[in-house]
């Protein structure tokens, strides 16, 4: 059966280990000086310094399709954390659906863990059922392609380019959902991938098969 497109960046869904995940995440920071639109399942990267009122360091999406990201954003939150207890920004700025406005100082909760695998929608369309299964065990890169602010859903995929067993590439294809409305060959399809490179593991990566 065809498959229906569902782009909504990357969902997480259980350890390498096989463990399910249990929404476990870290707080980070989007500072107003950051002009991307942030949305829930993009992929974010590391800025380089903290937030100075609670210690928390800050991010920002990912900009290259081979960005070294440190996790993907699984919530979005309207309060301040620690000694920074106002909202930030105030109440009166909710926005439905929930998504980091351009900027706007914002806290987000990122699944940080490099062991995690995520489902993601892979960018080709009506790829041949072997060549769908041949890309299990390559690596690949993300597209940068910004979320809808109409539905808050992420507009970042797994990439139908630049698959290969390159190390440094960002993302590693470790299988896919067995589900009816996602068999080889459908037009639409959805990969598990984990970070191959991530700013909390150690070493650049391993080579794709």
């Amino acid at each position: 059966m065809a498959s229906v497109s569902r782009i909504n960046g990357f969902r997480p869904v259980k350890s390498i280990t096989g463990s399910p995940y249990n929404g476990a995440a870290n707080v980070y920071f989007i500072p107003a000086s950051d002009s991307s639109v942030v949305m829930v399942g993009d992929a974010v990267k590391l800025l380089g310094d903290a937030r100075a009122a609670s210690g928390v360091p800050t991010v920002t999406r990912i900009s290259a399709a081979t960005d070294i990201p440190v996790g993907i954003v699984v919530g979005i939150l309207f309060s301040g954390v620690a000694n920074e207890a106002q909202n930030i920004p105030p109440v009166n700025d909710l926005n439905t659906p929930v998504y980091r406005r351009a900027s706007t100082d914002r806290y987000v909760l990122v699944c940080d863990d490099p062991n995690m695998v995520y489902e993601v929608q892979y960018a080709g369309t009506s790829v041949a059922a072997a060549t769908i299964t041949a890309n299990v065990g390559l690596n690949g890169q993300f597209t940068t392609t910004a979320g809808s602010t109409a539905s808050g859903s992420s507009g970042q995929q797994l990439d139908s380019a630049g698959l290969a067993t390159t190390a440094t590439l960002p993302l590693k294809i470790v299988g896919f959902p067995n589900r009816p409305d996602n068999i080889p060959g459908d037009t639409y399809f959805s990969y598990w991938v984990k970070l191959n490179a991530s700013a909390f593991a150690t070493g650049t990566g391993s080579a794709g098969t």
